[in-house]
């Protein structure tokens, strides 16, 4: 059986999509609101107070990071949406809450060898 067929029979119970919905949506909504006020400070706040002690943005690879657990936090939120409203509707599910999971999970897998990138980086002296 094709694994991707499996996931799509899998999402046709309603109660797992649900289930799923809220998990992720509220995860995504509370590391959402985290990392929000974490940038607002790096790229606001701190270069506007501390500019006469030399601070600096900062660097390029940890806001590529920060830009990607953004557009992952944001993709978690639209499949919350998507999953829950495809589910509560009376229609059969469609194919976006599976499309969404798995950006979902490919933006993880990039969060992760990213930030184990970023340690090796960071350890050579980059």
């Amino acid at each position: 059986m094709n694994i991707v067929r499996w996931a799509e029979q899998l999402f046709e119970r309603r109660w797992l999509l649900v289930t799923l919905g809220i998990a992720i949506g509220l995860a995504s909504a509370l590391l959402l609101r985290l990392k929000l006020e974490g940038v607002y400070y790096e790229y606001w706040v701190f270069p506007r107070d501390k500019a006469v002690d030399g601070y600096v943005y900062p660097q390029l690879r940890y806001s590529i990071f920060d830009v990607v657990l953004l557009l992952w936090c944001f993709d978690g939120l639209i499949f919350s949406v998507v999953a829950i409203g495809s589910a509560v509707a009376s229609r059969s599910i469609s194919k976006w809450p599976f499309r969404t999971l798995l950006l979902y999970f490919a933006l993880f897998a990039f969060l992760i060898l990213g930030g184990t990138l970023m340690l090796v980086a960071r350890r050579h002296g980059y």
